[in-house]
């Protein structure tokens, strides 16, 4: 019997044949029109609006800038599946590069959103695109709890001895050493201050699984620089014990050891994604992904900036700068010879050869706000004074797109004064 199944891709309408069978009254209800943010609990691949078609007018579902796979129905057995809408994306590619240079302030978890309580969903491609960036970013924390040191605490030991050390066990003591006429050992538990910690342990064996999930990239261009982190992240837990204890593990935030949480959250999604695996083949399937949503705008918004640091310095691009209007520009480009004010736009930029008309709108505001102005280091007192600062809408560049060298200020757009478009090259297999 075939699966029922939908897959389409981004910003693609659900034909009405494809959902019969389910609730739509119940499915409309379930879904989240917030795009700012994902909710567990929700439906957030796919709206219900009207057809974009002014012929039509014909409402319907309709996927827009999110990738993933979810369940459409209650008892969790119609699956939807959102493919990226540019073909052959290197998913590794973008994850490495933005958090390469990602700070904790830039929130890189915010772009996707992963619900381990439900049902996994059976694909191929999306494994290919969760697993890298599941692996990349718990490697990168891994990376720095190894360089600042492993936590150490309190680990109880149980040994026999020939003196004692802490406290005697006088059960097992009895059981082992007097009964047995070894009056010359004593059996004692006692703590020890070590590195060999249950938290540790978790996040070895997490290291473990994520090792043989690089081995499947082997044909990556890649490939070298994660087995080469995995293995010093590796070596950095010689100390710590190959056992674990299969359950969740908190901690305790510390300043000193703030990266501890998220990885051990993401050393969580690893070995349960190993459990789904193991469980799939049990019922002779393959590829199975916890249901999971990936904002792709958010995804193109955090590489964009990868690039900006990359070209004009870290501390010279400021990202979602609050401005006094409530406006939020996604970068600033504070150089001390460019003064730039930059958007991102993961879609669809011009109509009939020009920048959209909306968005021009949007970012000249953007040019316009005095505590924007201010944080470029620009003197507002005198209004007529201030000079009129460049913008720039940054896309993904189109099929039939000539590629050219990353430079913000390269298209200026000819019904607009110090007013720009750049293309930015998504990396594909």
């Amino acid at each position: 019997m075939k699966l029922w199944k939908i897959t389409i891709t981004e910003h693609q309408k659900i034909e009405p044949k494809d959902l019969t069978g389910l609730n739509l009254d119940w499915l409309k209800g379930r879904i989240n029109y917030n795009t700012s943010c994902f909710v567990t609990s929700k439906i957030n691949l796919i709206r219900y609006e009207f057809d974009p078609n002014p012929k039509f007018f014909k409402d319907g579902f309709y996927s827009y800038f999110r990738i993933g796979a979810e369940w459409l129905d209650k008892g969790q057995t119609k699956p939807l599946i959102v493919l990226p809408k540019i073909p052959q994306i290197d998913f590794i590619e973008m994850f490495m590069t933005c958090l390469r240079s990602s700070t904790p302030q830039d929130n890189f978890s915010a772009i996707y959103d992963i619900d381990l309580d439900a049902k996994p969903i059976q694909s191929k491609v999306l494994n290919s695109i969760l697993s890298p960036l599941l692996v990349v970013q718990f490697l990168l924390l891994v990376k720095q709890i190894a360089d600042r040191g492993l936590r150490r605490g309190y680990v109880v030991r149980e040994e026999n001895l020939g003196k004692v050390k802490g406290r005697i066990d006088f059960r097992k003591n009895e059981i082992r050493n007097i009964l047995a006429g070894h009056k010359e050992r004593v059996y004692c538990r006692y703590d020890e201050f070590s590195v060999d910690t249950a938290e540790n342990r978790y996040l070895k064996r997490a290291l473990v699984v994520a090792s043989y999930m690089i081995s499947l990239m082997s044909e990556h261009k890649s490939y070298s620089t994660l087995y080469a982190l995995c293995s010093q992240c590796l070596s950095a837990f010689n100390e710590v014990s190959d056992t674990y204890e299969d359950f969740p593990i908190f901690t305790r935030n510390n300043k000193l050891y703030r990266e501890y949480s998220d990885a051990l959250r993401f050393a969580r999604m690893i070995i349960r994604k190993e459990e789904m695996a193991i469980n799939s083949r049990d019922e002779n399937t393959f590829d199975v992904v916890p249901v999971f949503r990936i904002d792709m705008a958010l995804l193109f918004e955090h590489y964009v900036l990868a690039k900006l640091r990359k070209k004009y310095g870290r501390n010279n691009v400021i990202y979602q700068k609050k401005g006094g209007n409530a406006f939020y520009p996604d970068y600033l480009i504070n150089g001390p010879e460019q003064k730039v004010i930059a958007d991102s736009k993961y879609t669809e930029l011009y109509d009939d050869g020009e920048a959209k008309g909306d968005y021009i709108k949007q970012l000249c505001g953007y040019a316009r706000d005095i505590k924007l102005l201010k944080e470029l280091g620009i003197d507002c007192s005198d209004p007529d004074a201030v000079p009129i600062v460049p913008c720039t809408l940054i896309y993904p560049l189109r099929p039939n797109e000539i590629k050219t060298d990353f430079d913000i200020l390269a298209n200026p757009n000819r019904k607009t004064i110090r007013f720009y478009t750049s293309s930015v090259e998504i990396p594909t297999i």
